[in-house]
Parts: C-alpha cells; sequence; structure tokens
C-alpha cells in the first residue's frame, strides 16, 4: 500500500512538470514563474524549501540526542523567518522588478552598478560551492527514507529522488518548482501535526509519561535531555542558547528563500 502512494506521489510530480510546462513563455517565467506566485503559493514554497529534510530527520535527531537545548534552536530559527519576511520579502521584491533582476547575484550587480562583474562571480561562485553540499544533503536524506521505507539500496534510492527532481524542475521551471512545494508544505504540516499527537498516544499507552522518556533518553546519550541549557550553567549556558538562536540569521539571506519573494505578484501579497 505505501509504494502504491509513493508510486502515485512521484506520478504526481511528473504531472505537475508537464502541466506548468505550458506557462514558460520567457526566461522570467521559467526562473521566476513569471513574478505571478500567489501570496499562498509563495509562502508554503518558501517554507517547504526552508524546513526540508533537516526538519523532519535532523532536527528530531537532534532533539533526542542534545535535549531540550534545541529549543533555542527552533527559537532563532523562527525570529529569523518573521524578521526575512518584514524586512526583506517587500523591497527585495519591489528592487528586483526595478533592476529587471532574475537572480540574487544579477540583482546585487545591478543595484551596486558591477561594472567589473566581481559581484556577480563572487556571489555566484559562493552559492554554488555551498549548495553543492546542501542539495547533496536533501538528495542523501531522500535515499535514507527510501532505505527506510522499502529497503532500497540509498544509491539507488538517491538517483530515484534526483532523477524525478531534475525532470520536474526542467520542464516546469520555477512554476513546477513551487507547486510542487506547495503539495510538500502541506504533508510536511501533516506530520508534523499527526506524529506528536500519534507520539503521545503510543507514550501514554505504554504508561510512560514525558518526564519518563526524557529519563530514559537521558540514560541511552548520557547528556542532560531535560536542561534547557544542557546541564551548563554561566557564560557555557549563555553560549549554549546564543548559539542556538544564531540559527535565525541564516534565515535572512538564503538564496533558495529570498528567490521566493521575487517571484512573488506583488510586493502588496508579502503583508498577506
Amino acid at each position: 500500500m505505501i509504494g502504491i502512494i509513493f508510486i502515485l506521489y512521484l506520478v504526481f510530480l511528473l504531472g505537475v512538470g508537464v502541466w506548468t510546462f505550458k506557462f514558460n513563455k520567457t526566461q522570467e517565467d521559467y526562473l521566476l514563474a513569471g513574478r505571478k506566485l500567489g501570496p499562498w503559493v509563495t509562502a508554503f514554497s518558501e517554507r517547504a524549501s526552508g524546513e526540508s529534510a533537516w526538519l523532519l530527520l535532523a532536527l528530531p535527531g537532534a532533539a533526542i540526542t542534545i535535549g531540550l537545548s534545541e529549543s533555542w534552536a527552533v527559537i532563532g530559527i523562527i525570529f529569523g523567518i518573521i524578521a526575512s519576511w518584514f524586512l526583506i520579502a517587500e523591497r527585495l521584491r519591489e528592487e528586483t522588478e526595478k533592476y529587471d533582476a532574475l537572480t540574487i547575484p544579477e540583482y546585487l550587480h545591478r543595484k551596486f552598478n558591477d561594472s567589473s562583474n566581481i559581484i556577480r562571480l563572487f556571489s555566484s561562485v559562493i552559492i554554488a560551492f555551498f549548495f553543492l553540499f546542501y542539495v547533496s544533503a536533501q538528495f542523501h536524506a531522500s535515499g535514507k527514507v527510501l532505505n527506510s521505507l522499502f529497503d532500497l539500496d540509498p544509491i539507488t534510492g538517491i538517483s530515484m529522488g534526483a532523477a524525478i527532481i531534475i525532470i520536474y524542475t526542467l520542464m516546469g521551471g520555477f512554476y513546477a518548482v513551487a507547486w510542487t512545494d506547495l503539495l510538500q508544505g502541506i504533508l510536511m504540516i501533516g506530520t508534523l501535526v499527526i506524529l506528536p499527537i500519534a507520539g503521545y498516544i503510543e507514550l501514554s499507552e505504554s504508561g510512560m509519561t514525558i518526564s519518563d522518556s526524557l529519563a530514559a533518553a537521558n540514560s541511552v546519550f548520557k547528556n542532560n535531555n531535560s536542561s534547557f541549557f544542557g546541564g551548563k550553567d554561566g557564560f557555557a549556558a549563555l553560549i549554549t542558547a546564543l548559539g542556538g538562536l544564531s540559527w535565525g540569521l541564516g534565515y535572512l539571506g538564503q538564496p533558495h528563500l529570498v528567490i521566493r519573494y521575487m517571484a512573488i505578484r506583488s510586493s502588496k501579497d508579502v503583508k498577506v
């Protein structure tokens, strides 16, 4: 049953690529969905991209091994997301249209009159270099999930995931990316709502409390799971909190997130 649902999911993703192919008439259509994305599609696409495999796989793993001190990262991320939408989204949408820029490097190049092309070249190299590792991590996560669900060889799973993504992206461009993000964002929200409820029910049926569960995790991982500062105090506790909160700073400039602001239908839609 799971296999059938997964195959239908993959077919749907490819179908989105086929459906959105007809909307791509210009380079702006292909790279920014013609700057015509509605606010809800933009919001779901931005969040699905920002809270990718790390949210559903890496963060829960970090929480169970490190403990409640991982909460500082969550708090920092929430404030980072809010700050990005309030401080960057509207102005970036207006300025990228003003300079007729379709990418972040192109926007920086034109805004700062980069006649030497140094800014455009340098920013492009930085983005390409670091996203090589970021995208690799996403493919690696897809391989792990398929290995867990269907006992597929991780390389085979990674190849399948990469092939599907590449095909629908090449066909539909940013339209396809945004609309598949909408679907995946809905699935992620469903997962984040259902799994804690299912976990709490399982915990209740076992006769354990949340405190008992944290204590059990403490004994397994030999740490201070139930402490918001990881068992530290003084300056070390401050560094623990600030280190987690600093995660939010990254949300103010991640290219794959801010590009969504450039594609929204109107700068006024940012406030929706």
